[in-house]
């Protein structure tokens, strides 16, 4: 999708009284908010329905969920063309489509091979198709605010925590775990369709509107620099792009890891499951700090530097999680992780169009979440691999804990590219 398409008549965005770009970001956070029965943290209050359902193992349950994760991940390159084709406004309906038929599907799994497949689409039109079409659709109205933007979205990550693993609880003790999934599925489709048909637009240029709702005379030098666009080949051909794809993916996979076990890892270290569930609400409320606190720092500081601070914190939460003892502490790790989480979320939707444009946005965005979606399936693999075989997640988490301290480090040696040299080289 090209920002210099010819443009288009819109009776709601020129009724408007503000500038649109407000009732995208406001449509796409409700996106994002109903996506929740994709997510890590909501799956996660399932995994003991699914071990006694089919009798399967916690370590092969998280790896059935790693690669429906992971074959999610492969297919969101398809996704990241087809918007760049035919824009946000018409995959939003596509993917909505798609999201809660797979939650539902989850529901009527009678076998592991169905349930795996059930996964696979619940994470590919969740978390992946849903996540890239929406933060498309918002970084293409925004870019001199673009990350206190991506921040006041990313509360949809917040809004979710809150809601989903409290009302997934609820939903399994009232309907049973299938019931739970079908709910999930249909309110999915009464919230997100309604929304997506009636005010998701395509790039403002398409409606005669500039980005930020700035006029032809407003329009700054430095916005014209951030607008410079790459395409994805070009794009793979700097560090940059490469030392974020792969800390984004250390990010994801640690945090899945942690999530998706939370309340395991609670259980072990003598907290109650009551405990475990009630964490995310503190996880959710400290990802808002996360997600406004870097919106405003991505603003003003190098990307590169925020990063490696963030990356540090995740070893320093990877590290706590092995002397919990008390509710409090319990609520301190997850506060941790929710800090962590918060930034992720802005840092990815933030970075790739501040560095590399928004013509070719969906293509890159599509390549690198195969590493970041990708990654998330791997996180709770290993875990469930120790405490499966040593009676522990330990040895899982020490090892793990070494990957964001090398990357943290790694990201002091990379500067932002430069298209000029790029030619050049």
């Amino acid at each position: 999708m090209s920002t210099l398409s010819p443009t288009k008549a819109s009776r709601l965005v020129n009724a408007t009284p503000f500038f649109y770009g407000w009732i995208i970001l406001a449509a796409g956070t409700i996106g994002v908010i109903v996506m929740g029965p994709s997510q890590t943290f909501t799956v996660g209050v399932f995994i003991d329905s699914f071990i006694n359902t089919f009798g399967i193992s916690r370590s092969n349950v998280s790896l059935i969920y790693g690669v429906a994760t992971l074959g999610g991940s492969l297919l969101l390159p398809i996704t990241g063309r087809l918007v760049d084709r035919y824009g946000p406004s018409r995959m939003i309906i596509l993917v909505t489509l798609g999201l809660g038929l797979s939650i539902m599907a989850v529901g009527l799994t009678h076998s592991v091979v169905m349930l795996l497949l059930a996964l696979l689409a619940l994470r590919y039109f969740g978390f992946g198709s849903m996540q890239l079409v929406v933060n498309n659709a918002i970084a293409q109205w925004f870019i001199r605010r673009r990350g206190i933007v991506m921040g006041i979205a990313g509360l949809s990550l917040a809004a979710s925590l809150i809601i989903y693993p409290v009302l997934s609880e609820f939903l399994i003790q009232q309907f049973g775990w299938r019931g739970a999934w079908i709910i999930l599925g249909l309110s999915v489709w009464i919230i997100m369709l309604p929304v997506g048909w009636f005010f998701f637009r395509d790039a403002p240029e398409n409606y005669g509107l500039q980005p930020d709702g700035d006029g032809d005379a407003d329009i700054n030098f430095a916005s014209h620099v951030s607008e410079e666009n790459w395409t994805l080949a070009e794009a793979r051909q700097t560090g940059a792009f490469w030392i974020f794809a792969a800390a984004l993916s250390t990010m994801a996979m640690m945090m899945a890891g942690l999530v998706f076990h939370q309340i395991s890892l609670f259980e072990v270290r003598g907290l109650s499951r009551e405990t475990g569930v009630m964490a995310f609400n503190v996880m959710a409320l400290t990802s808002i700090i996360g997600n406004l606190g870097m919106g405003r720092l991505l603003d003003k500081y190098s990307a590169r530097l925020l990063l490696s601070s963030v990356l540090f914190l995740l070893a320093a939460t990877i590290a706590f999680v092995q002397i919990i003892q008390t509710p409090l502490q319990g609520y301190i790790f997850s506060a941790m992780v929710g800090l962590t989480s918060g930034s992720f979320r802005v840092m990815d939707s933030v970075v790739w169009a501040k560095y590399f444009g928004r013509q070719h946005l969906g293509s890159i965005k599509g390549a690198t979440m195969i590493g970041v979606i990708g990654a998330t399936s791997l996180g709770p693999y290993p875990l469930g691999l120790s405490f499966d075989t040593f009676g522990s997640y330990s040895i899982a988490l020490n090892i793990l804990l070494l990957i964001p301290l090398v990357i943290a480090i790694t990201t002091f040696f990379i500067n932002r590219p430069e298209k000029q040299k790029l030619r050049s080289s």
